[in-house]
């Protein structure tokens, strides 16, 4: 398993009022103003009633130099992270805890990083058979902010992955790319009692690999399939409307990987040329073939994780003429042969492949 998603550049994305909703409760609940938490950011009490509501990561980040400002506990991340539980997050909440293992539960967070919210690149890395890590890097935000975002984003994963296994995680270590805030004594509360290493170059929620194989006690193929096409829906709408044309291209080459139509058709089935096509993707940040290779990728894993069907039938589902062509370009996608990746999600059992 090896993945990593990046969330778009801030200027080319909306994001959830969902954060700015929860922080205000926080901060009503302390009997604090919330009135001054929203200053420069353009938004309203009123605003508050209604979460659904998209705002730009500018906003947000506004918010968040606010409550950093005028909170006097340095726990205000970890607390807004830690109440960020699974079902403040909708579809994606259910696509997770409907997955059949933690390891697909954490690839379909990590596929959907504009409902995530996050302003760093995530990724899963597998460095040995003993240990996994959870990496967040290339953060592309206010500086001053870097420490308040990152507890934000690891408080919330870890009561995430917490909730979609019923239990907490047991963490290895947590590595830290900021200094060793004076508020560290507090972080067992939110992360348990492991070792923190601070000054690293990534950040890091360092794990038992084997707990990515661990079945999910609310598992359910059918309700994943389901939230995971709401999943795509709802993708569409974080993306400004320039890009409705490429969602509407990932649609359909969802429902066609088997016989993949190419840009020359796609272009014909939307009344426009090839360059205009290619035009409008390059706009969106994506192309073609970086859109077919990540549904291929994606439904690729789901197949090997949730099915006992040979890599030769996979291969024929996505549309590879030849079972050689699927393993090499797998191995492109995720760094394994589809043969282990599968045996690491199910190391206790034998599957054809």
């Amino acid at each position: 398993m090896d993945s990593s998603i990046a969330c778009q550049p801030t200027e080319h994305r909306f994001i959830s009022l969902q954060s700015t909703c929860l922080i205000s409760q926080c901060f009503a609940e302390q009997g604090l103003a919330v009135e001054p938490l929203l200053e420069g950011t353009g938004l309203c009490i009123d605003d508050m009633t209604h979460p659904v509501r998209l705002i730009t990561p500018q906003q947000e980040q506004r918010v968040f130099a606010n409550a950093a400002q005028l909170s006097d506990s340095p726990l205000t991340a970890l607390q807004l992270g830690q109440r960020m539980r699974i079902s403040a997050y909708g579809q994606l909440g259910y696509a997770m805890l409907s997955s059949s293992t933690l390891g697909q539960a954490i690839e379909v967070m990590l596929s959907h990083p504009n409902m995530l919210g996050s302003y760093f690149r995530l990724a899963i890395e597998l460095d040995n058979d003993a240990s996994a890590a959870l990496t967040a890097s290339s953060y592309h935000e206010n500086p001053d902010l870097h420490a308040f975002n990152l507890e934000l984003c690891f408080s919330s994963i870890k009561a995430m992955l917490d909730d979609v296994l019923g239990q907490p995680l047991p963490l290895d270590a947590l590595h830290l790319s900021t200094a060793l805030p004076s508020h560290s004594g507090h972080f067992a509360d939110f992360f348990g009692l492991c070792p923190i290493v601070a000054g690293q170059p990534n950040s890091k929620l360092i794990f038992p690999h084997a707990w990515l194989s661990t079945p999910l006690p609310l598992a359910d193929p059918v309700t994943h399939q389901d939230a995971l096409a709401q999943c795509r829906l709802i993708e569409a709408r974080f993306t400004p409307p320039g890009s409705a044309l490429a969602a509407q291209i990932i649609s359909r080459l969802h429902q066609s990987l088997a016989s993949p139509p190419s840009l020359e058709q796609l272009a014909e089935r939307f009344h426009c040329t090839p360059r205009t096509l290619r035009r409008h993707l390059n706009q969106a940040g994506q192309g073609y073939q970086q859109i077919l290779d990540e549904l291929r990728s994606q439904r690729a894993r789901a197949l090997l994780a949730d099915s006992s069907l040979p890599v030769s039938r996979i291969a024929e589902q996505l549309g590879f003429s030849e079972t050689a062509s699927f393993r090499h370009a797998f191995v492109r996608w995720t760094g394994m042969s589809p043969r282990s990746w599968r045996q690491a999600q199910h190391p206790a059992n034998t599957v054809a492949g």
